[in-house]
Parts: C-alpha cells; structure tokens; sequence
C-alpha cells in the first residue's frame, strides 16, 4: 500500500524540519512507499519556506499551502483532496508523534478496517486539556454517538483513501469538524479501531488550543453534528 502522509502545520517553523526527516527516515527504515505532504495552513512564521525548501530536498515530500490560516478542518480537507496514496494518514507537526508507529496503523488497514487512530494512552498534555478531551470522549463520543474510542481528538491517525474521500468530510458550516471526523466515518459506514501509541511533549512552538473556549465551540458543532447525522429515533 502507498502511504500518504499529511502533517498538519500552522506555525510550527521550530518541528517542521525535525517532523519532516523523521517521517524520511521512517520510511525508508520501514520500507514504506508514498509520499509526504507538508499541509501549511497559512503559517504567518518560517514555516511555509522551510516546507518549500524541503519539498525541494527530498524526492517524496511536497508541500500544499492555503494562503491564508483556514483551521485545522480545512487543512484536513485540503490533504485529503492532494493526497496521492491508498492510505491517507493525518499527522500533527508538533513532534508529539511517533512516525515509526506507522506500522501499527497499516496492520489494522490491511485486517480490513478504514480508519484507525492513535490512542494516547499516556498523553503528554497539561491536566486541564486530558480532562476535557476524557470527559469529551466519555459523554460525547462514547455516551452520545455511541463510538468506543478512547480517543477521538488524536492528532494521528489513518484512512482508506476510500473512507478519506467517501465520508464526506466538509467543514463548512462548522468551527471544528476534525473533533467529530470519527463519528463521522462511523455513521457513513466505515470501520472504525484504535491502536495505542507514544505521545511527547511539545518541545517547539505552542498549542493554539484554548481550554476556555473549546469546550463551547464542540459543543455548539456537536448539536449541528446531531441535528445532520444523527437518525432520529
């Protein structure tokens, strides 16, 4: 299988280098084939030259850019759209990921599911954000969509370029659609698993996740979620 692997930036001019020849080095030491697809979302840093700079350098990275800071569903959408391989994984460019784990993720493609994410089972994050992602995880995506994941907000995780592209992942109308991309494919009728994997501190750069706000905005895009996917019983 031909691996795309998109890594997801916004201002990460201090990992993207060290993310990037972590997944060539990967690669090759794995015998993975495909490509690499540097996703800038309008990054106001270095970020979007250095992508350039290594897309020139190494045959199987290319980079994508938005023009302009569009949000973390768009850049999803946009890889989605540019991605060459058989399997499409997402990845953050914070180097909290471990891309040598990329095995793990093949090994369910291949036993026939379409998506599998990473579960962090020992998440390097301050003690606010595990909070609302478990209590997020328990009420929302296991209580009210009935998905056993563990971890639905993993910033690793892989698709069939089947599931990728056929479950209708549209952003518009919404402030954060990648928090319900699971339950998404779920209801579209794809496979989903969870696999454990390794999770780093961030060394470089910052979250721009903000713990005061999110809980609202996955909120008011959990209700849209319900209202268009949900069946009503």
């Amino acid at each position: 299988m031909r691996c795309s692997t998109i890594v997801l930036l916004y201002n990460e001019k201090d990992n993207v280098e060290r993310q990037t020849i972590d997944l060539v080095k990967a690669y090759g030491e794995l015998g993975i084939e495909g490509e690499i697809l540097l996703m800038d979302d309008g990054s106001l840093d270095d970020t979007g030259k250095i992508c350039d700079e290594l897309s020139q350098k190494y045959p199987n990275v290319r980079t994508v850019h938005h023009d302009k800071n569009k949000g973390r569903s768009w850049a999803i959408e946009t890889g989605f759209e540019n991605a060459k391989g058989d399997v499409f994984f997402i990845i953050d460019g914070d180097c909290q990921y471990e891309p040598r784990e990329i095995p793990k993720f093949l090994k369910k493609i291949e036993e026939g599911y379409d998506v599998v994410s990473g579960n962090r089972f020992e998440r390097a994050d301050d003690w606010i954000r595990r909070l609302i992602s478990r209590v997020y995880n328990k009420v929302i995506v296991r209580g009210f969509l009935g998905l056993s994941i563990q971890d639905q907000n993993s910033g690793f995780k892989a698709f069939t370029k089947e599931a990728a592209l056929g479950m209708g992942f549209k952003p518009d109308g919404y402030l954060g659609l990648h928090r319900f991309i699971l339950p998404l494919a779920q209801v579209k009728g794809y496979s989903v698993t969870e696999v454990d994997i390794k999770h780093y501190d961030r060394e470089g750069g910052k979250s721009y996740i903000k713990p005061s706000t999110v809980v609202f905005i996955t909120l008011r895009d959990f209700f849209r979620f319900r209202r268009e996917h949900m069946k009503r019983k």
